[in-house]
């Protein structure tokens, strides 16, 4: 079985709007998750992940959230593997193939201001579903433009970063420990 290709031949019907709707739903985005992950968070231009936009109550201004992200800010957004039909298939799919549990999370965001956290790697798998839009990445100083539906893996131990956005993007990223 290619997993990648599996993937990649998955199509997530997503646009920009399914996502702005789906923050009205402000009791699903807690400022953290009982397990203590963020459950939306905002690059800034100090490529930090923030999260000043959220109500004492502990869940999601709606407003603030996407008004970053009008205003050009990238949204990291946790959790998503069941967020659509489409992203629990993939999700189950990788859990399945890899005999453990995924975590999936979006990156959302136009490019105007912010892009990505600086050039970094993690100590697991990376797999990154693109569902609209396009973006270049710098893995291990090698330029790779990824579009469409289509698909990056990378292993663990793997420097990499999101160097530009050529248009409004939403893409699926899916760790694998």
């Amino acid at each position: 079985m290619n997993i990648q290709k599996e993937v990649s031949d998955l199509t997530i019907n997503l646009k920009e709007q399914d996502i702005l709707d789906r923050f009205y739903d402000r009791l699903r985005w807690p400022k953290k998750y009982p397990w203590g992950q963020p459950s939306i968070e905002v690059i800034k231009e100090d490529q930090e992940p923030h999260q000043d936009f959220f109500y004492e109550d502990g869940y999601l201004d709606v407003d603030k959230c996407i008004q970053y992200y009008k205003d050009g800010y990238s949204l990291v957004i946790s959790r998503i593997g069941w967020f659509t039909k489409e992203t629990t298939k993939i999700q189950n799919l990788l859990s399945k193939f890899y005999n453990q549990n995924i975590n999936c999370n979006f990156y959302f965001g136009t490019g105007k201001k912010t892009i990505s956290f600086p050039p970094h790697s993690h100590s697991y798998k990376v797999l990154v579903k693109n569902i609209y839009g396009s973006s270049t990445w710098l893995i291990n100083d090698k330029k790779v433009k990824l579009t469409q539906q289509k698909v990056l893996f990378f292993d663990k131990d793997t420097t990499h970063q999101v160097i530009d956005i050529h248009n409004k993007k939403l893409s699926m990223t899916c760790n694998i420990q």
